[in-house]
């Protein structure tokens, strides 16, 4: 059995992308997967080391860029779906997965062009573009989160969970009297913004940070700038650019402070960790913002507007929370109630069955 999986751009994408090609890995060993993703992407670093299977098409984003690079974009595109039929042709898989991301929507539509089962994957609580322009002519579509189902046919969805390359234990045990542990994560290339605020909530909150162990990943560019911030206020926090192990990071951690990108998102509820999530403000479509909201409807998620007010408004709901060791609990069960702690053998499955009833 032969497998194409598309997707990149950003880890929200990749990762999930290579979760579910190991799960199809682990399941059936002789399976010939092949990863796609473009020369512009996370991908394109991260692939070449991986030892799989991959392609990567020379294409950039369309949206948010001048007219000029939106027209280069647009030729790329087409030529990215003439390359991606092509492979298609010469590759013979039994099936295409598009798990979002620039190189997933060519793929996507090569699949169509050449009537070959597609499985899409939706990371985010909202659409992206690419699986809004190809959700009709997919055969199932895997969602991360229960409201995606408005977006689709909800005859083609289900709900399978975000596949994640961690194993997670969430941690039940009483914390006595040890400090509590708060860990910023900012997304794996870092939030400036975020990084800012959350130094100047905890420069706010004054002596109160003595009883908190904070761990904060800034992403390289900001990894010096934050260091130097805490120590002008004193404070002996953990700073370090990226975490290469988020399970055990999570599993150490009482309280989370982060953005609310799809995945994100996906490994605090797995956690069962309370979070304050502060959504990035400027994507068109609120994507973080909505991703936030799944979570905060459950009761186990404050949500914190990244404007002007972002430190104050940071402070007093960490003061909070932080008095109030049994709300963090209770926070952590009910985010929990949000977790598919299976979700790549889910959609693993739902692509054996549609492949195989395809070949039938």
């Amino acid at each position: 059995m032969k497998v194409i999986i598309a997707g990149g751009g950003t880890g929200g994408h990749l990762f999930p992308a290579v979760s579910l090609g190991e799960e199809m890995i682990r399941e059936r060993p002789d399976i010939d997967v092949l990863f796609v993703g473009t020369s512009a992407g996370l991908e394109a670093k991260w692939l070449p080391k991986s030892g799989y299977k991959y392609e990567l098409f020379e294409m950039h984003g369309i949206r948010g860029h001048s007219a000029v690079e939106r027209a280069r974009a647009s030729v790329e595109f087409l030529r990215a779906i003439g390359l991606a039929t092509s492979l298609v042709r010469r590759f013979r898989p039994s099936i295409v997965v598009s798990a979002g991301g620039y190189a997933s929507a060519s793929m996507g539509a090569a699949a169509v062009l050449t009537r070959t089962p597609l499985v899409l994957m939706e990371q985010n609580t909202r659409p992206g573009l690419a699986n809004r322009m190809l959700w009709r002519f997919a055969n199932k579509i895997c969602v991360g989160f229960s409201d995606s189902v408005n977006y689709f046919n909800p005859s083609k969805v289900v709900v399978t969970g975000n596949p994640t390359r961690f194993q997670y234990w969430p941690d039940r045990s009483p914390r006595e009297h040890r400090q509590l542990q708060i860990l910023v994560l900012g997304g794996s290339s870092g939030a400036h913004r975020l990084n800012i605020g959350v130094v100047g909530a905890f420069k706010i909150c004054g002596k109160s940070v003595i009883n908190w162990n904070v761990v904060h990943q800034t992403g390289e560019a900001d990894e010096e700038l934050v260091r130097s911030a805490y120590r002008e206020i004193g404070f002996a926090a953990e700073v370090v650019p990226f975490i290469d192990d988020v399970a055990d990071a999570l599993h150490r951690a009482d309280l989370v402070v982060a953005r609310s990108g799809a995945m994100t998102v996906t490994d605090i509820v797995l956690g069962a960790r309370a979070a304050i999530f502060v959504p990035y403000p400027f994507h068109k479509d609120q994507q973080q913002v909505h991703n936030a909201r799944v979570i905060e409807k459950r009761g186990g998620a404050i949500i914190v507007r990244d404007d002007d007010q972002l430190a104050s408004n940071l402070a007093r709901e960490l003061e909070a929370l932080i008095q109030n060791p049994a709300r963090l609990d209770e926070m952590g069960e009910r985010a929990h109630q949000e977790a598919h702690p299976d979700a790549a053998r889910h959609i693993a499955k739902i692509c054996f069955e549609l492949a195989e009833r395809a070949a039938a």
